[in-house]
């Protein structure tokens, strides 16, 4: 709960620190180098195939020793990770570095060579610079100290953004803008290594052939998460890739910015995740598979709900707020907009079986990345030819429902719960029913009587606030009566923690 509540003020200051980022660089430098810079951010991802899925794979391996208080395998396994960390950092840099040859091929657009090369140059090595700290970070994640993750880079972020909108109003641009990312990494490093040092006692020293050991133990876990790693790369960062190849840097920008709402409100259900990823990996410890279940059940009826709720705002509210934001020039069509819902749905959806694979360390369903990671890929790049920005959409929207909503949430069922197909069956048709009628129930409800589509079309910033507070409230009670209704996992729930408290 001190992990939530640090992380939930800081997602929402980051969050609007981000928009207000995003709204002074399109003022400033136009549409042309705020498309080239999504892409920047879309590219990087790339580059952090790198980390090779090492930050779930040693999350998961720090959980036994930090539980049994056992230092000399926590010391071990810590100096394990920090030295592979120390290639990769080297790996990205170097990459990022040759990629430079391939911009001019990638950005359709007439960018000076200053802001072509610099910025990039600049990014990479931030990002690089970032892996300096990750051991430490993933160490502090592990013995549920999440809170301190959020205060350091949400305090470091909110000031680089506060850095950043001065020197675009300052007219300084866009290098100047990318060094300050650097100085960004820079603080957080220094304050990662600091509290660790104070926090634990590590030895330094370890045994060559322990080191050798742990760091087999190591790769073993990443050879199951980096294909989950590649998969994610696939499915996140092409899109931008490929609108920004055939279709240019002004589709991506309108692309992204519809993304960009859709992370948001993904981000702040993150927030919650990270700190369950690593109670819940203790719970299984000191619980048990099968008392585990029972959260899991509990915890995919809430993000089912939260999915539905989110998902249903986004359809009602993300054109009207790209408006105000941007202007009407960056404005999608509608039924792009609906497709981008059913996407965002299945993004907040995806998270209680996510947190469950880390907290089990179950990564083996390897075929199942690479076949989501390939169908997103093979049909946005067929449908792209069709229907332009829709068919990216379509093809994402295919890998989420054959792979993140079916296939992914049954494997799981059935190889870490150890549950039959019948019980998986059971789950979700319930907790797909419930959505839908939930869907359904809002659209009748708030759209068709009530007009609430009619409400947002104002130019009045705090009238639309107002709107969406009211939207959102309203979503939630209608969403929740029905899934409280529909589902006695969440009542239980309910009445374990709020009823039978003495």
């Amino acid at each position: 709960m001190k992990s939530f509540k640090y992380g939930f003020v800081f997602s929402i200051l980051i969050m609007a620190m981000t928009f207000w980022v995003r709204k002074v660089f399109f003022d400033s430098l136009g549409t042309e180098l705020t498309g080239y810079y999504l892409l920047i951010n879309q590219m990087l991802g790339f580059l952090n195939l790198a980390e090779l899925g090492l930050g779930t794979a040693s999350t998961y391996l720090l959980f036994k020793p930090l539980n049994d208080n056992n230092n000399s395998v926590l010391s071990s396994t810590f100096i394990a990770v920090r030295s592979i960390y120390n290639v990769i950092q080297k790996v990205i840099l170097g990459i990022g570095l040759i990629l430079c040859f391939l911009l001019p091929y990638i950005v359709k657009s007439s960018i000076d060579f200053y802001n072509l090369y610099l910025p990039w140059i600049l990014f990479v090595f931030s990002t690089s610079l970032s892996y300096s700290y990750s051991a430490e970070s993933i160490l502090l994640t592990a013995d549920q100290k999440v809170y301190y993750l959020r205060l350091i880079n949400g305090v470091a972020r909110v000031t680089c953004f506060l850095l950043q909108i001065a020197a675009l109003k300052l007219n300084y641009g866009f290098i100047v803008f990318s060094m300050l990312e650097v100085m960004s990494v820079s603080v957080q490093m220094y304050f990662f290594k600091k509290i660790v040092k104070q926090q634990y006692t590590l030895n330094s020293e370890i045994e060559k052939n322990v080191n050798v050991i742990i760091k087999k133990n190591i790769f073993a876990e990443i050879k199951k998460t980096f294909i989950h790693k590649i998969s994610g790369v696939l499915i996140f960062n092409t899109d931008y890739i490929i609108i920004s190849i055939f279709l240019g840097l002004s589709s991506v920008t309108s692309y992204s910015s519809y993304i960009m709402l859709a992370q948001a409100m993904s981000f702040i259900i993150t927030t919650l995740s990270v700190p369950l990823n690593s109670a819940l990996g203790n719970y299984l410890h000191e619980k048990g598979s099968d008392a585990t279940y029972e959260k899991f059940v509990q915890i995919n009826v809430i993000f089912m709900c939260w999915a539905s709720i989110f998902s249903f705002c986004y359809f009602t509210v993300s054109s009207n707020l790209i408006t105000l934001w941007l202007g009407e020039d960056v404005v999608l069509p509608q039924t792009v907009v609906s497709l981008l819902a059913l996407n965002c749905f299945c993004l907040i959806a995806r998270t209680s079986v996510d947190i469950f694979k880390v907290a089990y360390g179950y990564m083996s369903d390897t075929h199942l990345p690479i076949m989501e990671g390939l169908l997103n890929l093979i049909f946005s790049l067929i449908l792209v030819h069709f229907f332009g920005i829709k068919g990216v959409v379509i093809g994402t929207i295919i890998s989420n429902i054959c792979i993140v909503m079916a296939a992914r949430p049954y494997y799981l069922y059935k190889k870490a719960f150890g549950k039959t197909t019948s019980e998986f069956v059971k789950h979700h048709i319930l907790v797909w029913s419930l959505s839908l009628i939930s869907i359904v129930t809002l659209y009748l409800v708030l759209i068709n009587q009530l007009n609430v589509l009619d409400k947002f079309h104002t130019g009045n910033l705090f009238d639309f606030i107002i709107n969406c507070i009211i939207l959102g409230v309203s979503a939630s009670i209608i969403s929740g009566g029905v899934f409280l209704a529909g589902s006695k996992a969440l009542r239980e729930l309910l009445k374990q923690h709020f009823f039978n408290r003495t």
